[in-house]
């Protein structure tokens, strides 16, 4: 038996790089009996079947982490990827993907790309609502290099998720963090304005011996995990400091009065522009909810 880490998974076959070689393996019938999925991520037992490359995925160990969406094993932070233009910044999507995250108690940085496209100001303005709730923000141009040395600080010693919406400069990033890496770079769709979606699959990249990456595919729609809307107030991080100072239990934070959420809006201690995005977010929870 040998012990490695699962790198992708694809078409019901997983990659294991184990003793320095890489061997497509399938799964064990009885990680279906149990119902145990095996994730990108995990560490596991194979035991190889004597044809070359080719093994049995015998075992997994326990996870530090496991995530839903992205399904994905064993990280350790996330970083969220998105464009200063081309595309413009979803707003809705970034907030989805840090109260996910928020959710599955990942820690969460964010990173803007193309910043070479836009001015300072507009710069200024993207990144403050989330300044402001409490993210570290990052900021980089894949043409000019600029803000990389400060990802690959980030980065090192740990394992992270990747993720964005499509077409954001994702894999120009990975490219710019490992050179030789050989992830494709998707071209500028004239129709749609922005970079193609090229990552398809899950897989981990290394950075070193220490470093990795997990890179996720595009998305361009995201669904909240929680089921209840009373929830998304603990997932706000600027709100959770002031939970509790509302005037009526339970409160929506939407239209009851003396409501600290709101007060802490007006005082400009909470971004407009987050406080929208939980309402929209409220709204979407509870128009799901079947009961």
């Amino acid at each position: 038996m040998i012990k490695g880490r699962i790198i992708k998974g694809i078409g019901g076959f997983y990659y294991v790089v184990a003793a320095h070689a890489l061997y497509e393996c399938r799964a064990r019938g009885l990680f279906r009996k149990e119902g145990r999925t095996p994730l990108v991520g995990d560490m596991v037992d194979i035991e190889p079947t004597g044809e070359e490359g080719k093994a049995y995925l015998q075992d997994i160990y326990e996870r530090s982490t496991e995530l839903v969406r992205p399904a994905v094993a064993n990280a350790d932070q996330a970083l969220l990827v998105f464009s200063a233009a081309s595309p413009a910044v979803s707003y809705g999507l970034v907030d989805r993907f840090l109260a996910n995250m928020e959710e599955q108690e990942l820690d969460t940085c964010l990173c803007i790309t193309k910043i070479d496209l836009v001015s300072e100001e507009d710069i200024d303005v993207i990144r403050e609502p989330y300044e402001k709730a409490g993210y570290k923000v990052y900021i980089v141009s894949n043409k000019t290099k600029e803000g990389i040395d400060e990802i690959k600080a980030f980065l090192k010693d740990r394992n992270t998720v990747l993720s964005g919406p499509s077409g954001v400069g994702k894999s120009s990033l990975i490219k710019s963090i490992i050179p030789d890496s050989s992830v494709e770079i998707g071209e500028i769709s004239q129709k749609i304005g922005r970079g193609k979606n090229t990552t398809r699959h899950t897989e981990i990249l290394p950075i070193d011996e220490t470093s990795f990456v997990y890179d996720t595919p595009g998305y361009s729609s995201i669904e909240l995990l929680i089921k209840d809307e009373a929830e998304l107030g603990f997932l706000m991080r600027e709100f959770r400091p002031h939970l509790g100072g509302c005037r009526f239990a339970g409160c929506s934070h939407l239209n009851e009065p003396d409501c600290i959420i709101k007060q802490k809006v007006e005082e400009g201690v909470i971004s407009p522009r987050r406080y929208e995005g939980y309402r929209e977010m409220y709204l979407d929870v509870k128009g799901r909810r079947k009961w």
